[in-house]
């Protein structure tokens, strides 16, 4: 079953074309890496696939529903269906690690503090943070601000979860931390579409790569295949220079 379809959308901003008719799907269980050059229109797709930015044309259906930005309801209601991981991590810095997660647990989904405490706590556990809650995030390592945010993102249970380029801001031993949590949660099937510059990340935990450049789906397929024998020319030049 498809939790994401995107139907030919096109997304312009001014007279610059970002998107051109993007066609593509994300079945339930399966992680979905999106490669390619920057300013190709990834992070654009990404924006648009969360309800961040309104596509110019075509559809994005998530968890069955379409994106429908006039319908107030309807777009609260999609918005609880998926979990978005920015590369800046974007927390509330007057917030503590504990009021990060929890603040939308409480106040959008109406859980109690107990709840959303416990929900907190089983995912501080899981991210190697158990004794960070009441820590700001001024004073955690930038690895540890992403692993509060995918926390966060994770609190509200998501059908699906979204990477922008999640380890961009980080130094290479950081890196390996916050890809490690991302491994385990695509071993536990939890579905993921990652934008990444990880080429051997992407190669290795992804099920399908989405090789995107100048707006356009370029080449598409099994992970390995396609970073190990890209079909296109186009892909093949991007990767001329990734090695293992």
């Amino acid at each position: 079953m498809s939790v994401l379809e995107i139907n030919d959308i096109y997304k312009s901003f001014g007279e610059l074309k970002v998107l051109k008719g993007i066609t593509m799907h994300v079945d339930e269980g399966e992680v979905v890496a999106v490669i390619g050059p920057s300013g190709g229109g990834k992070s654009t797709l990404l924006r648009c696939a969360t309800t961040l930015e309104k596509i110019d044309s075509g559809k994005i259906t998530i968890g069955g529903m379409d994106i429908d930005y006039n319908n107030k309801k309807s777009l609260s209601e999609i918005r609880g269906k998926f979990g978005l991981v920015f590369q800046n991590f974007n927390l509330f810095p007057h917030f503590s690690v504990r009021r990060n997660i929890t603040e939308a647990l409480v106040s959008v989904h109406k859980k109690s503090k107990d709840e959303a405490n416990k929900i907190c706590d089983a995912l501080l556990e899981k991210m190697g943070l158990a004794n960070k809650g009441n820590t700001y995030p001024c004073n955690l390592s930038g690895g540890q601000q992403q692993r509060v945010s995918i926390a966060r993102a994770l609190a509200t249970s998501p059908d699906i979860l979204f990477f922008d380029e999640p380890t961009s801001a980080l130094d290479p031993e950081l890196t390996a931390g916050v890809l490690s949590v991302i491994r385990e949660l695509a071993r536990e099937k939890m579905t993921m579409v990652i934008v990444t510059h990880e080429m051997s990340f992407a190669r290795d935990v992804a099920d399908r790569i989405i090789f995107m450049d100048e707006g356009v789906i370029v080449e598409e397929g099994p992970a390995a295949d396609l970073i190990n024998n890209p079909k296109m020319d186009r892909t093949k030049e991007f990767l001329a220079g990734y090695s293992d």
